[in-house]
């Protein structure tokens, strides 16, 4: 797991994975805000190398001027995997957002997918929550804050109240 919500000059990493246990699991989850002046090269690996591995690789990233790279490959080498790769992003301000999802199989009975997007907050969101009472800076913080909630499986409470408190302070700074 991975979390970044401050800024950095620059941050480059690509763990590795290689499930060779029958039926071991492997999850990368990455949530990341990336400012001016950063850039963030953030990928990884999962080798799904015995019957009934599976791999789940998921990022959320926001830019807000910086530059993230987002990279997730899974290879399926046995008969009986699963993998799926996940990444959106949002560009709050200019900035770049590049998302790389790469799976591979090398045999039949193997399921791979994966779905990368990058955009903006749709203005009728805003506006669906603007109608409900929100002010437009509310509704906006309120949808980055859904977006950024990833619950990542098996994180202990203590963990993942350590990342709440990160959105939270986030939030308050403005993204």
């Amino acid at each position: 797991n991975y979390v970044c919500m401050e800024q950095v000059r620059k941050i480059q990493m690509e763990p590795i994975c290689h499930l060779k246990g029958e039926r071991a699991v492997g999850r990368f989850s990455s949530v990341v805000v990336c400012t001016p002046g950063s850039f963030m090269d953030l990928g990884s690996i999962a080798v799904l190398g015995a019957k009934g591995t599976s791999a789940e690789l998921i990022t959320r990233a926001i830019t807000t001027g910086g530059t993230i790279l987002s990279r997730g490959r899974i290879d399926g080498k046995v008969k009986g995997t699963k993998g799926h790769i996940e990444c959106k992003g949002l560009i709050l301000r200019d900035g770049t957002i590049h998302a790389i999802p790469e799976i591979k199989g090398d045999v039949v009975d193997t399921e791979l997918s994966h779905e990368a997007a990058v955009g903006k907050i749709a203005r009728d969101e805003i506006e669906y929550l603007m109608a409900r009472g929100l002010d437009e800076e509310t509704a906006t913080a309120t949808i980055i804050r859904g977006f950024l909630d990833v619950k990542v499986e098996g994180l202990p409470d203590v963990l993942q109240s350590q990342i709440d408190a990160a959105i939270d302070a986030a939030e308050k700074s403005g993204f």
